[in-house]
C-alpha cells in the first residue's frame, strides 16, 4: 500500500471509529441537516432509525476500502426497497471524489439477494472538514459536460461541510459521542474556535459515562497528533520523539499542540483518568514499573484523588490477571 493511501486511511480512522455506529451516523446527519437544506432534501424520505451498516450483509464491501462507511435504510413510508447511505469523509480537497463516490453508488453497493434489481439507489454524502472551503458539486456544474446532464450527477450526492455544523445542535443531540466527534472535526484546524466551544464540549461530555468520556477524548487526542515523515525525522531529529497523528500535513506544529493540549486539559478538568493519562504520567516519572510514582505525578497534575484511586484499582485488577 502506498504511503499516501496509508495516510488517507489514518485520516479517516477517527471518523470511522465514531460514525460506523448507526446511531452515531444518524445523529451526525441530524446535526448537519439543521442548516443544510440539500441534506434535508436528500434524507427527507429515509427512516434513519433503520440504518444498518453494510459490511454485515454485502459481499462487495471490500472494494470500497477503508475511507467510507455505507449503510442501508428503509424508506420513511415503508415500501419494498431499501436505500443506500454512503458517508465519504474528506479532510482535504480531492478532485476525484465524485468519481470515487459514483463508483460506490453505481457499482459497489449491491443487494445480491435481489435477482431483478441488484443495485440499491444510493445517496452519497461527502462529509468534509478541511481547512479551506470546498464544493466539488459546484465545481462539477462549471464543467461543459454538466449541461448535457441537466447539471445533475447520475446519482444523488450532497456535500456537508462540518465548518457549518451548529454547536447548539451538537449540545442538543441525543448522541454525545457523535456530537463531540463533530465538534472535534469542526475545530480541527481552529484552536481559537475550539477554545470558544469548550463549554459546549464539556456540557456534551457530561452526558456520557466517565469511561466513555475518557476513551473518546483519548481518541481525539490521537486524532490531533502529527505524523512526521521518515524524511522529516532524518533531517530534524528533534522531532522524532513527537507523537504520531495527522494534522501536521496541513497546519503548523504549534497549532496541533495547542489543540491537543486543550483537549487533554478538558479531561483533567472534568476529572477522568484514561489509560493514556496513566501511561503519560508513568513516562513523565521516568519509570517502567513504578505505578505509584505515576500516581504521584497525576496528583501533581491536579487529577482528583477519587479518580487516581480508580486508576490504582484498575491497575491492581489488571496485575492479578
Amino acid at each position: 500500500m502506498s504511503q499516501e493511501k496509508t495516510r488517507s486511511r489514518d485520516h479517516d480512522g477517527f471518523f470511522r471509529y465514531v460514525y460506523s455506529v448507526p446511531k452515531n451516523a444518524k445523529a451526525l446527519l441530524n446535526i448537519c441537516s439543521k442548516n443544510n437544506s440539500d441534506l434535508n432534501r436528500v434524507l427527507a424520505g429515509v427512516n434513519l432509525d433503520t440504518l444498518v451498516r453494510l459490511p454485515d450483509t454485502y459481499s462487495e464491501v471490500g472494494e470500497r476500502g477503508e475511507a467510507d462507511i455505507a449503510f442501508k435504510a428503509h424508506l420513511s413510508g415503508g415500501g419494498e426497497i431499501n436505500v443506500g447511505i454512503l458517508l465519504e469523509h474528506k479532510s482535504k480537497q480531492e478532485k476525484s471524489v465524485l468519481n470515487q463516490v459514483g463508483r460506490y453508488a453505481l457499482r459497489v453497493i449491491m443487494d445480491h439477494e435481489d435477482e431483478v434489481f441488484s443495485w440499491i439507489p444510493t445517496k452519497a454524502i461527502i462529509i468534509y472538514n478541511g481547512p479551506t472551503g470546498w464544493d466539488p458539486l459546484a465545481e462539477f456544474r462549471k464543467k461543459a459536460r454538466a449541461k448535457f446532464q441537466g447539471n445533475e450527477l447520475p446519482f444523488e450526492c450532497v456535500l456537508v461541510n462540518l465548518a457549518l455544523a451548529d454547536d447548539i445542535a451538537c449540545v442538543e443531540s441525543d448522541s454525545p459521542a457523535a456530537a463531540v466527534g463533530a465538534m472535534a472535526m469542526k475545530y480541527a484546524f481552529s484552536p481559537e474556535g475550539f477554545k470558544a466551544a469548550i463549554p459546549n464540549v464539556e456540557t456534551i461530555l457530561r452526558k456520557m459515562p466517565s469511561n466513555e468520556q475518557s476513551t473518546l477524548v483519548e481518541k481525539i487526542i490521537l486524532y490531533l497528533q502529527k505524523t512526521p515523515s521518515l524524511r522529516q525525522c532524518e533531517s530534524k531529529l528533534s522531532r522524532c520523539s513527537q507523537l504520531e497523528g495527522f494534522l501536521g500535513e496541513y497546519i503548523d506544529e504549534s497549532t496541533v499542540e495547542e489543540l491537543r493540549m486543550a483537549w487533554k486539559s478538558i479531561g483533567q478538568r472534568m476529572g477522568f483518568v484514561s489509560a493514556g493519562d496513566a501511561r503519560r504520567a508513568a513516562e513523565k516519572a521516568g519509570v517502567e514499573k513504578g505505578f505509584d510514582k505515576a500516581l504521584d505525578v497525576m496528583r501533581q497534575l491536579g487529577i482528583p484523588e477519587e479518580k487516581i484511586q480508580e486508576a490504582k484499582a484498575m491497575q491492581e485488577k489488571a496485575s492479578k490477571k
